[in-house]
């Protein structure tokens, strides 16, 4: 569902800014991370300072074994700064012959009011886990996506994000040797309204469009950002399964 802009409220956005890679080998997969604690680092800002603040484990992010029947995690936190209520939306992006190959890039979003546990062998929520979306290699996401609401934010309760990257597991993936060496991009985009009295001025000066200005300071750093979140993704040649 798409936000609309609404009196004494704002937009800000931020994105996953990442320089995430991928590379799907035929041979097993290998991800390391800390299974019981994410170490989270935060995002440099691409949207308005402050208000929205990303963080990423890993960061930078690096998938470099990727295999059917071996998923990859991303773990994203949203967290709320200077304001005490915002909504919170969900933007998708992923191109190139990775994404569009039958058998390529799935991405799937889940999310949790509390860290998860058990990365990557068995991805846990204590709170209960929420589907968010799963993107597959049908849906063309090169330069648009449908957004995705999530819970509101505030300062005490971040959002956990859990972005599920891979590829088909079967047998036919496994022994798909076109899938071998194909390259694509991806990203996450984040998008927070926060839910004031008093409506603030966009920093700086904006040309004169038609729209409605308090729209624009969340739309354009969106597009923004977006531009330059996208991540390498590569599907590695290699011989067989181990």
């Amino acid at each position: 569902m798409s936000l609309s802009p609404r009196a004494g409220r704002r937009r800000v956005s931020a994105v996953l800014a990442a320089a995430a890679s991928l590379a799907l080998v035929g041979a097993g997969g290998l991800f390391v991370a800390d299974a019981a604690r994410a170490a989270f680092i935060d995002v440099p800002p691409t949207g308005a300072p402050g208000r929205l603040v990303l963080s990423s484990d890993p960061y930078p992010a690096e998938f470099l074994d990727l295999s059917p029947g071996d998923p990859a995690f991303w773990q994203i936190r949203a967290r709320l700064e200077d304001a005490s209520r915002a909504t919170l939306a969900l933007e998708l992006r992923k191109s190139g012959p990775l994404a569009e190959a039958p058998r390529g890039l799935m991405m799937q979003v889940d999310v949790c009011d509390s860290p998860w546990a058990g990365v990557p062998e068995q991805p846990t929520c204590a709170s209960g886990s929420r589907a968010v979306t799963l993107a597959t290699p049908a849906e063309d996401y090169t330069s648009s996506s449908p957004s995705f609401e999530l819970r509101p934010l505030t300062p005490s309760a971040p959002q956990y994000l859990l972005v599920t990257l891979s590829v088909e597991d079967s047998a036919a993936a496994q022994g798909d040797t076109a899938l071998m060496g194909l390259r694509g991009r991806m990203g996450i985009g984040l998008t927070a309204m926060s839910i004031d009295d008093v409506a603030v001025r966009p920093p700086g000066r904006l040309p004169a469009t038609g729209f409605d200005p308090m729209a624009l300071i969340g739309v354009g750093a969106l597009a923004a950002g977006l531009l330059g979140l996208g991540a390498s993704l590569r599907i590695a040649r290699n011989g067989g399964r181990r």
